[in-house]
């Protein structure tokens, strides 16, 4: 199964006006599992206020002998879709299916044994631990959403970059595809992200995945394709999963819909092949969230100074966080208490480093960043007590 996220190609671009006259037509998806209270990235009317992350969870099956299904736990594709109006881009990260990571309750194993585990939720859970970042919602995608969703804008043209051609029964593939540009239908793509029979193995597969995404993305920004919006709204529908609402999935679609290409980015995960497993960078997937997930480079950081005070009249609460905050790559040049407590965490920034203030800002829980000339750094953090209960650690898990 490739589970590609449909839904970041512009999916309700020209269709919002379908889905509020025709909302029956979502009647076969399941909307669950609202997200935490108090994330509120939404704003009416159909706007998107602040970075919404999306973890598109695609699942597989396995067939008996007579082709019957008997197996649909396992994850075939997770990708993590950073969308950020500040910056007016959307970011994915593609997480190889055996990834070595840790499983809450579970243990040490490939990443995607989490939905066999646990479904959604901990599947959820174990990529915001294995990453460190926040994962506001999911969209779960059938085994046959994305063949539907390419049949009904007529199929997406595709430069093949070599023969194809690989039998697997229990799987139910039958690929058999040959080199040059053509135009595939839903069956025929499908198969060509899922093929791996070759020294790529599994990251081969992502990046074709990744290829057909950003071909899809220009196909569904076709005029001729708003035509397709009731087939394509359908297709979404009728094997998905989410936590999103009918609303927030047409304000991503609409966000979506005004990007360019240049606007979006999609990388694989960092790391090496081992016998068994894809093998983490952790140094480089944290330098890859900081660029995808907040547009901050470590050149950007080492090159910005940031003194972190005491507001919080708890001892030691700025030292932990200034400790915390240099392990990501910040520059420290100054721990002190500040002149007052205050009541929760501010940040202000001095000299203009937008993006770094609003990296602190979302890692820290606060929703206070002022302008304010002087001092002796660049930015300036107010810890407060709420700091404890808010930081996102940014973290990969170690081994």
């Amino acid at each position: 199964m490739i589970g590609l996220p449909v839904l970041v190609v512009g999916l309700f671009a020209g269709s919002a006006l379908y889905v509020f006259t025709h909302s029956d037509v979502f009647t076969g998806s399941q909307v669950v599992d609202r997200p935490t209270e108090g994330a509120r990235p939404f704003a009416w009317p159909l706007r998107l206020s602040q970075r919404v992350n999306v973890l598109v969870i695609g699942v597989d099956v396995t067939l008996d002998n007579r082709r019957q299904v008997v197996n649909v736990a396992r994850s075939d594709t997770l990708m993590l879709l950073s969308f950020d109006p500040q910056r007016n881009r959307l970011s994915g990260l593609s997480i190889p299916r055996d990834t070595r990571a840790t499983i809450p309750g579970v243990g040490e194993t490939k990443i995607n044994a989490s939905f066999a585990f646990g479904g959604p939720s901990l599947t959820v859970k174990t990529v915001e631990q294995f990453l460190g970042v926040p994962v506001h919602y999911y969209v779960k995608l059938g085994p046959r959403s994305f063949a539907q969703i390419i049949d009904a804008v007529g199929g997406i043209e595709v430069d093949v970059e070599k023969d194809m051609k690989y039998t697997d029964n229990w799987a139910g593939l039958f690929i058999n595809l040959k080199k040059g540009r053509q135009v595939l239908n839903g069956e025929q793509a499908t198969h060509y992200i899922r093929f791996r029979r070759d020294a790529t193995g599994d990251i081969g597969r992502v990046g074709r995945q990744q290829k057909l995404l950003l071909a899809l993305f220009g196909k569904l920004k076709s005029p001729g394709t708003v035509l397709s919006a009731p087939q394509l709204l359908r297709a979404f529908a009728e094997n998905t999963q989410t936590n999103l609402s009918m609303t927030e999935l047409i304000t991503l679609g609409m966000f979506t819909s005004r990007l360019e290409g240049a606007d979006l980015s999609f990388r694989t995960l960092p790391g090496t092949f081992g016998p068994t497993y894809w093998e983490p960078d952790h140094a480089m997937i944290r330098q890859a969230l900081l660029e995808m997930v907040y547009g901050v480079t470590p050149q950007t950081l080492s090159a910005t100074a940031v003194e972190v005070l005491n507001g919080s009249g708890v001892p030691g609460l700025a030292r932990q966080t200034a400790q915390r905050l240099e392990r990501l790559g910040f520059r420290i040049v100054r721990v002190d208490t500040a002149a007052s407590v205050v009541p929760r965490t501010m940040i202000i920034d001095r000299s203009g480093r937008t993006e770094v203030a609003q990296l602190l800002a979302e890692l820290l829980g606060s929703k206070d960043i002022t302008h304010e000339a002087g001092g002796g750094a660049d930015i300036t953090v107010l810890v407060a007590r709420d700091v404890a209960g808010h930081f996102t650690p940014l973290r990969t898990s170690k081994r």
